[in-house]
């Protein structure tokens, strides 16, 4: 995994990381949870009866709170431990990217958007009255941000399995989709509605958002770019230009594809990060035809 921080400046602020903060916030509250009831023991304490989402509670009564204290909840060591190994992996390099602000608020609407996508497929029946809880909406969020800015870097699925974060993002979507009418105790919906938020907050809100403002938004805005630009590229190298029907090259290169042949050879030096505006347009123009 290539490494960000030097070059960015990790959270470009002073004080302390989002990440770091998010991780300690979460700790203290699962021993406040444990202490009341929640947490290590079986059951719900008083904090899960009060801030876990519950549909019914959240959105009949108007317990509006629900819908973000119930990231902060979690049902166990293993529960809160996973969930914060990924936030501190991925999210440590998504935040040094963005900056700490637009990943704070990236994570609280992924996070949210999990918990509003999970009640409205869950607002009538008995599981209405279900509480959910972790932070496990956000995470998912998470992982779909990094699979897009970082996608050839390889992680290791279930500590094993070493892919592309592109194909780890494909695998875990269709892993919670496939899961959620099996049902059980984990809420795969809301897992895979963190996803589905975190798409959409990329692809509609981060852009329009960043014409108005610099920093981090800006930088949301150019991830998304550079994702699309990685998909839409469809340039041919001159080595592989094609020829003629006698099999000769039908000529010199035009100064666009030495332009072309420049960019990519600087995407194989420092990585696709390192274009400007004026490069990632040329080779979207050029991925369009």
């Amino acid at each position: 995994m290539r490494g960000y921080g030097t070059r960015y400046g990790y959270g470009r602020g002073q004080g302390l990381s989002a990440v770091k903060g998010l991780i300690i916030a979460n700790a203290a509250v699962f021993v406040l949870q444990t202490l009341t009831g929640g947490g290590l023991i079986q059951g719900l304490g008083l904090m899960d009866r009060w801030f876990a989402f519950v549909p019914g509670l959240a959105v009949e009564n108007l317990q509006v709170w629900r819908f973000v204290t119930y990231m902060f909840l979690h049902a166990g060591l293993f529960h809160i431990g996973m969930n914060m190994f990924i936030l501190w992996m991925f999210g440590s390099q998504i935040e040094v990217l963005w900056g700490r602000r637009t990943f704070l608020l990236y994570y609280f609407v992924c996070g949210i958007g999990a918990s509003v996508i999970y009640g409205i497929f869950n607002l009538f029946g008995m599981s209405a009255w279900t509480p959910m809880l972790g932070a496990s909406g956000a995470v998912y969020g998470l992982l779909l941000a990094y699979g897009l800015t970082f996608p050839n870097n390889l992680i290791l699925v279930f500590f094993v399995l070493p892919l592309k974060a592109k194909y780890a993002v494909v695998l875990f979507g269709l892993i919670e989709f496939l899961s959620i009418p099996q049902g059980g105790s984990v809420a795969h919906l809301a897992h895979l509605g963190g996803m589905v938020t975190g798409f959409l907050f990329l692809r509609f809100t981060a852009p329009r958002l960043a014409k108005g403002a610099g920093g981090g938004l800006t930088d949301v805005q150019k991830a998304w770019r550079r994702f699309q630009a990685r998909n839409r590229i469809r340039v041919v190298r001159p080595d592989e230009r094609p020829r003629n029907g006698n099999g000769q090259d039908p000529g010199p290169r035009t100064p666009e594809q030495t332009r072309i042949d420049e960019i990519l050879d600087k995407i194989s030096r420092e990585g696709l990060q390192s274009l400007t505006e004026e490069e990632q347009d040329t080779l979207r123009r050029a991925g369009k035809r």
